[in-house]
């Protein structure tokens, strides 16, 4: 970190002041340079007409990390992180290389705060292991100073980051210990940080394989997020209820849910709303009640669906329902031609509901390629469907993605 000397110089160039013009008449220009040079230290006394003069509070000056020069820092790093995305390698790095000096040194603040949460996020951003440590300072923090949505969101990251792992149990217990914690300290958390923590809580008791009490909640967070007026996140819900409907076979739950969802669509006029609905109903439509050229429609009208600056079509998504479809009515030439396209589960795709469904969309390309002759590929891509899909829980499409791999196999065995 910067010595006292440092920082009185750096302050002084910042406004522009020649050595004599800092001095003034108390000091002289010799003695001011000996102390900016750290081979002579000032009287407090030095030290107070020092900070007048540079208009500052001699105690910042004493201070290893200034508040001036932590907003400055702040400002700094929230220019880089705002913008940041998956595999945005340099920003991240340089995020790291800027806030490591000042991390030890940091004050009790919502500037450290928001630093620590932002060197937190970089850190697992680089792929560095270290991320939990400057997170839970900055938990801490936002705790002492009493900023309880900024200690929340430093739990939502947590879960993100553990979600992302696929750390399902460890995010469930994270979320349970934020709910524990506000309950017995008598946090006063606003409407919308209760609604959004029993929203985590639902969508990881599903993750879990807890799929009643996932739905009840769910469905009593959603009135909740009526009530309160808030909206964030309710898309999800709807979609997340609607899947446990249809795993239930429950489908009059399921109509209700797109149909909220449909609601929720005209209020807000978002177009990552209307991919949540096409999208959905074209699985509905292929996995549930069989009508493969209704569900071929609607992944046609999300593959239509113009880019708007916040939401960016996923082609992924897009070529593994149309493979599905095709597949499933007999155009087997048009579905490899659309599966050719699909190659991953995109990094966002985080629940285990959406993984194995696109899983199970693997082993319909996997079909398609046997289809063809091509076993070797279908083998493989069957394989990894399967192996991707072992450590989450139990649904049908499980069943799906199994039966497909140990049939390819059982015929690549009766080849050789």
């Amino acid at each position: 970190m910067n010595s006292l000397g440092t920082r009185i110089r750096k302050l002084r160039k910042e406004r522009k002041l020649t050595l004599e013009e800092l001095a003034g008449d108390r000091l002289t220009k010799g003695m001011l340079s000996q102390i900016e040079n750290d081979k002579a230290k000032p009287s407090m006394e030095s030290l107070d007409y020092i900070a007048e003069r540079l208009g500052v509070k001699a105690s910042e000056l004493l201070e290893q990390v200034t508040p001036s020069s932590l907003r400055q820092l702040l400002e700094q790093v929230e220019i880089l992180f705002a913008p940041l995305n998956p595999g945005d390698i340099n920003n991240v790095q340089q995020i790291v290389e800027m806030i490591k000096p000042y991390v030890e040194e940091l004050p009790l603040s919502y500037e450290a705060g928001r630093i620590l949460y932002i060197y937190a996020a970089a850190q697992y951003q680089a792929g560095l292991t270290t991320w939990e440590s400057p997170l839970q300072q900055a938990r801490i923090m936002f705790k002492e100073i009493n900023l309880l949505s900024h200690w929340f969101e430093t739990y939502i990251l947590q879960l993100g980051i553990l979600s992302e792992g696929r750390n399902y149990k460890t995010a469930f217990s994270c979320i349970l210990q934020a709910k524990e914690e506000a309950e017995q300290e008598n946090y006063q958390l606003d409407s919308r940080d209760t609604v959004k923590m029993a929203y985590y809580i639902s969508v990881l008791q599903v993750a879990i394989g807890e799929l009643e009490a996932g739905k009840q909640l769910i469905n009593e967070t959603i009135t909740n997020a009526h009530k309160n007026q808030f909206y964030s996140y309710i898309d999800d819900m709807y979609r997340i209820g609607a899947f446990c409907a249809m795993i239930d076979n429950d489908f009059e739950q399921v109509e209700y849910m797109l149909k909220k969802l449909e609601q929720y669509r005209i209020f807000v006029e978002q177009v990552s709303v209307d991919a949540f609905i096409f999208v959905l109903r074209a699985h509905y439509y292929n996995n549930y009640t069989h009508d493969y050229q209704q569900a071929l429609e609607e992944i046609e009208r999300f593959g239509a669906l113009k880019h708007d600056g916040s939401f960016i079509l996923e082609k992924n998504l897009y070529y593994a329902e149309k493979g599905k479809s095709l597949y499933l009515l007999g155009q087997y030439e048009e579905a490899k031609e659309a599966f050719e396209h699909f190659t991953n589960v995109p990094p966002f795709i985080l629940h285990p509901i959406d993984i194995l469904g696109l899983n199970e969309c693997f082993s319909y390309k996997a079909l398609c390629y046997a289809h063809f002759g091509e076993l070797t590929t279908a083998y493989e891509i069957a394989k990894m469907a399967y192996l991707d899909s072992q450590d989450l829980i139990d649904l049908p499409y499980k069943q799906k993605i199994e039966e497909t791999y140990f049939s390819i196999k059982a015929q690549i065995n009766s080849v050789q």
